[in-house]
């Protein structure tokens, strides 16, 4: 496994052209735990991995599309399980740095009539898998991340035409955000 990267918060702020505060609340709203260094009292700093400096460009993007936060944290929580998953497959290289690669695959979060987080991903080549169906309320009011494994609820997206939502059965209303993309938008170096 490569050495971890690690970020602080005015670097990462830096990097992605946001003001501090809005890190800093997300982090004291529990949206994100930093994994390196968390801040200790005042004067002491939260030092950020790489896969926090992709929660944090997540997130941003789910409140710029006006995502109350305890919603954006349950889907940053399942987001984290979801990549820790991944990692224990990729001898511990983190989602973030996976996403980069030009063979990776793309990696999609699904809210489902606000009700269930999905996760659809397509590897070049292989039709796309469908994870999750984790309802938010599970997630938002007290509850805490999957401790299981995040289950595949259907193994492939069925060609055709949908009513409306997708392969996850959305009947209202999906938001979806590639998180492919914004890993890949990352200034890392």
């Amino acid at each position: 496994m490569a050495s971890e990267r690690s970020f602080t918060l005015s670097e990462i702020a830096r990097r992605l052209d946001v003001p501090q505060h809005r890190l800093i609340h997300l982090c004291e709203k529990g949206v994100i735990v930093p994994e390196i260094h968390d801040a200790a009292g005042r004067g002491s700093s939260r030092v950020f991995s790489t896969g926090n400096f992709l929660e944090l460009a997540v997130a941003l993007r789910l409140r710029d599309m006006m995502i109350p936060v305890s919603v954006v944290g349950a889907i940053v929580h399942v987001l984290r399980r979801f990549g820790q998953e991944v990692q224990e497959g990729l001898d511990g290289a983190s989602l973030a740095e996976s996403l980069r690669t030009p063979i990776a695959p793309e990696l999609r979060i699904i809210v489902s009539d606000g009700a269930a987080i999905y996760f659809s991903l397509v590897a070049p080549n292989e039709k796309a898998r469908l994870f999750g169906g984790i309802p938010v309320k599970q997630l938002v009011g007290g509850g805490s991340e999957p401790d299981e494994p995040i289950p595949a609820r259907r193994t492939h997206v069925v060609a055709g035409h949908h009513v409306f939502g997708g392969p996850e059965g959305s009947k209202f209303a999906r938001m979806e955000l590639s998180v492919t993309s914004i890993a890949r938008s990352l200034p890392l170096e």
